[in-house]
């Protein structure tokens, strides 16, 4: 009943007002999900750029330590064989075999790709 009363105390409204204020009300929805918006991306950006900072952090460490851990392997060699050059070669000679083996597989890839 009480609905029913407060709608009979309003007037009525005309559907060019009803339109207008609806059109109002949807402007001022969107200008508030655009700053919500906003918001959410500024939040976003910011959390992207700690998650970098500490990727970096921790693969600048991985490098680090790898070098470490390659430099402390020769120098294990060259105690127990007596020859720098010998363990400095021992050492770099995966990667150098693994250098050759992409280097073909590329060469192989790039040549196949002209014919």
């Amino acid at each position: 009943m009480e609905q029913a009363d407060q709608a009979e105390a309003e007037p009525r409204k005309s559907s060019g007002r009803l339109i207008l204020d609806a059109a109002q009300q949807a402007s001022d929805l969107a200008v508030r999900e655009f700053a919500l918006m906003k918001v959410e991306l500024d939040k976003i950006s910011r959390t992207v750029a700690i998650l970098c900072s500490f990727f970096g952090g921790g693969v600048a460490l991985l490098c680090c330590g790898a070098f470490l851990f390659l430099v402390a392997a020769v120098k294990f060699l060259v105690w127990l064989i007596g020859s720098e050059v010998l363990g400095v070669v021992i050492v770099a000679m995966p990667f150098i075999i693994i250098a050759a083996g992409l280097g073909y597989w590329g060469a192989s890839k790039m040549l196949s790709i002209g014919h």
